[in-house]
């Protein structure tokens, strides 16, 4: 799920092709996004005609948005800077020679929490903290309460977005999962798992054979095939975000 916002108020439009913009922006939060990307998401069978003036549309949209989440009126969202000096859209949604750029003053979001959690899970996991390991990577699993951008229209490059996100979920879970193994901790396995299955829609087949044999009462034999399945998994990236000034936040994939 998709959710920006801006000084506390939501920016995320109602319109589909304006909304997939903004989501391919925030995922290349504070780097510019060609044109020519921006043309390939929105239309990759083909541009219309006048797809250039179809994307300053959604530009001019999305800067409306944002500029009434500034308290600005509508001609100073979309105009040059104020004269008090004060931020406007179009310093927050930038138009650059050959394309776009989402600033954003490199705050907190989701995604950077994400990160920073999951991280610190992973190098408790190689001092053998599994203790830590299994707190960090649990608050990074937190932050996933649904499956990436839902309810926006993805193109090639969101849907190449969306499929390092999910790895990154899944290499987070897979190490929670061992760090909990290690602890003998078979409820809180049983718990969270069932939790965070609950949320996705493609959910891997070895978790959801070790939430049914535990629930079934299983002994640790016979989850430990599951287990093992799930500890040889690894692999994945995490990616970034940030929040505009003044304080707004990207909720961006990993959101509720």
């Amino acid at each position: 799920m998709l959710t920006v916002q801006e000084s506390g108020t939501p920016i995320v439009p109602a319109e589909a092709p304006a909304r997939q913009l903004l989501a391919l922006l925030a995922a290349h939060a504070d780097h510019i996004v060609p044109t020519a990307v921006v043309t390939q998401e929105l239309w990759p069978e083909g541009p219309p005609h006048h797809a250039g003036e179809m994307i300053e549309t959604h530009v001019r949209r999305l800067r409306e948005l944002i500029g009434a989440a500034l308290g600005l009126r509508r001609e100073e969202a979309v105009g040059a800077p104020t004269a008090s000096g004060r931020r406007t859209a179009r310093d927050v949604l930038v138009t650059l020679s050959g394309g776009y750029r989402l600033g954003t003053g490199g705050g907190t979001s989701d995604l950077r929490l994400f990160q920073r959690s999951a991280g610190a899970g992973y190098r408790a996991m190689e001092l053998e903290d599994y203790e830590t390991a299994a707190e960090r990577l649990g608050q990074a699993l937190e932050l996933w309460t649904a499956d990436a951008y839902t309810g926006v229209v993805t193109g090639p490059h969101l849907r190449a977005h969306i499929a390092r996100l999910e790895q990154s979920r899944l290499r987070a879970l897979d190490q929670w999962v061992e760090a909990q193994r290690r602890l003998g901790r078979r409820h809180e396995l049983y718990t969270g798992l069932s939790v965070f299955l609950s949320r996705f829609r493609n959910a891997p087949s070895r978790y959801e054979a070790m939430v049914t044999e535990l629930e079934r009462g299983a002994d640790h034999e016979r989850v430990r095939p599951y287990l093992a399945a799930a500890a040889a998994v690894g692999g994945g990236t995490v990616l970034h975000a940030a929040r505009h000034s003044p304080p707004a936040r990207h909720r961006l994939p990993v959101a509720s």
